[in-house]
């Protein structure tokens, strides 16, 4: 049976090595800092404290190494098996093709330019080999489409998907989703057309 109108939390994976020098991600990945961890840690508590039908709870995650290790850490906060985590490709983070891996200035020059053609029109723009806004924006809308059993959904996902969520999900238009962010120790909490947002490490006792 299927939930009419469930809550879904996102979370943003972790800071990552990759984060802390801009280098670009997108499916490629690298490990979790130990700020990442003490991040996910905290996201964790916040849940274990504000949750209270665990049996209740489906966590899914993109399929990157990154997420699913942040998955993983609040599985264990809620004392939920690592095995039920459910692995949703449609959480993958905005694919960077060619770009993947490298910083802005290394972009600027093997592709110059480039950046520069993007931001012009950055929500149609096809990164080489990758993936435009407007097609991660597709996936975020199939996402929310999907049917749900759970009465509570947390979704660990990475900063641009969760952007093109948010903007589904309340209807914002371009510029408003462009607008959007997720830092790595934010929780956003969507629910009846609503999207709430809440910093975990302000919220430790």
């Amino acid at each position: 049976m299927s939930v009419d109108q469930p809550i879904l939390y996102l979370v943003r994976h972790g800071e990552t090595t990759w984060n802390r020098v801009g280098r670009l991600q997108g499916h490629l990945d690298s490990e979790l800092t130990p700020a990442g961890v003490e991040q996910a840690r905290a996201i964790g508590e916040i849940f274990r404290r504000e949750i209270f039908h665990i049996n209740e709870v489906c966590i899914e995650t993109s399929p990157s190494g990154r997420a699913h290790r942040t998955a993983t850490i609040i599985a264990d906060a809620l004392g939920i098996s690592g095995d039920t985590l459910i692995i949703t490709p449609l959480l993958a983070e905005h694919d960077f093709g060619d770009w993947s891996g490298l910083i802005p200035s290394e972009i600027d020059s093997k592709y110059p330019g480039a950046r520069v053609e993007r931001q012009a029109r950055k929500w149609d723009y096809i990164v080489p080999r990758g993936e435009s806004y407007a097609l991660v924006a597709a996936r975020a809308q199939e996402w929310l489409s999907m049917k749900r059993s759970a009465t509570t959904t947390i979704a660990v996902t990475h900063e641009i998907i969760s952007r093109t969520i948010q903007g589904a999900y309340a209807g914002l238009t371009v510029e408003e989703t462009l607008a959007r962010s997720h830092r790595h120790d934010r929780i956003y909490r969507l629910q009846g057309g609503l999207i709430d947002g809440q910093d975990v490490l302000k919220k430790r006792p």
